[in-house]
């Protein structure tokens, strides 16, 4: 597939997306994109278990971190940072993250705080990592207040989405990168949501998602050009950019108030479902865009139960980061490809 590139203003800073097909071909990539710098491969034990990709780094290149979320945290950043120091990287050193949105959101913290920033290299090994935490800069730490709610705007030099690594993944990974393809399609593209309708019938005779991954993967690359678009035109999410948030806003207060357990994709799920429900009881959108979002979710039979009471996941949002003068931020559907922002 053609490469992606993301430019931001000023014209000077951009990101490449390139779509190699093999760990082969990938190695290739990033020994070139690498070439005399120092660097460091950030990792995490699951990664290490599963992914043969791995393998290639020797030891003394890699900084291994526990599996979770419950690692997004200020510590875990200072662990890089002085691997950083005490192998001696000057500003023009290069972080490397290998593995899901944890692992890229630390990576990214790190770079952009070292030396008031270094350069870094996203290589996602899931489906949610390629279409989402990967892209747009956004870096982060979660805290007792809420998720994300430290980090920064810091994008990566390249960003490499390897078809391989989706042969790797469990069902469930691939639901959980799924959602955020679906929400893409949610807010601005019929296409691309009619696209991922015929995929989840195509599923359905297939077995499951592992067995429609050669048609899947064109649709990874459509999401991915829909989230650079919106970034290109909206870096510091002021305006189009809070379209991304879909679901979200829900999504984060459910993943705190479960203390993670539910993973993003399906909290983010279980968040449109939520957004949308509210969009039709205040009759923002209709009862066939309400009953198409509905039926995707549960013919690609992703998990959106939930019990977390609704009073408790209002009052964990007034802590989210969107909101704006004490009122909370809804993304609200009113057909498929159109979202509006709504203050509540």
């Amino acid at each position: 597939m053609r490469p992606i590139t993301i430019r931001i203003d000023p014209p000077t800073t951009f990101c490449e997306i390139e779509f190699p097909r093999s760990f082969d071909a990938l190695e290739k990539l990033l020994r070139f994109s690498v070439g005399s710098r120092k660097f460091l491969v950030v990792t995490d034990k699951n990664v290490v278990k599963f992914c043969p990709f791995i393998q290639r780094f020797s030891k003394n290149e890699l900084l291994i971190l526990p599996v979770g979320e419950k690692e997004k945290t200020w510590k875990t950043t200072e662990k890089i940072l002085d691997t950083c120091f005490r192998k001696r990287f000057d500003r023009h050193s290069l972080l490397i993250s290998v593995g899901g949105g944890v692992v890229g959101d630390v990576t990214g913290l790190a770079a952009s705080l070292y030396m008031r920033g270094t350069p870094v290299i996203h290589i996602p090994t899931t489906l949610l990592g390629m279409v989402d935490s990967s892209l747009g800069g956004k870096t982060g730490i979660d805290c007792q207040y809420g998720k994300n709610l430290i980090g920064t705007i810091h994008h990566p030099e390249k960003v490499f989405a390897c078809e391989e690594f989706l042969t790797t993944l469990p069902e469930s990974e691939l639901k959980n990168g799924l959602c955020e393809m679906i929400k893409h399609g949610i807010i601005t593209s019929p296409r691309h949501f009619k696209d991922l309708e015929k995929l989840a019938l195509l599923s359905h005779k297939k077995g499951g998602l592992k067995g429609v991954l050669p048609q899947l993967i064109p649709l990874i690359r459509d999401s991915i050009e829909i989230k650079s678009r919106i970034v290109e035109r909206d870096e510091r999410g002021k305006d189009i950019r809070m379209q991304l948030n879909f679901g979200h806003t829900f999504g984060h207060a459910i993943e705190l108030l479960s203390g993670f357990t539910i993973p993003h994709g399906r909290a983010v799920a279980i968040g449109m479902l939520m957004a949308t429900n509210y969009a039709l009881k205040n009759k923002l959108c209709g009862e066939e865009t309400a009953d198409r979002i509905e039926n995707i979710l549960n013919q690609f039979e992703i998990d959106t139960t939930c019990d977390i009471g609704e009073k408790k996941i209002w009052e964990a949002m007034k802590h989210d980061k969107k909101c704006f003068d004490g009122r909370i931020r809804l993304i609200l559907p009113r057909k498929i490809g159109v979202v509006e922002v709504h203050s509540v």
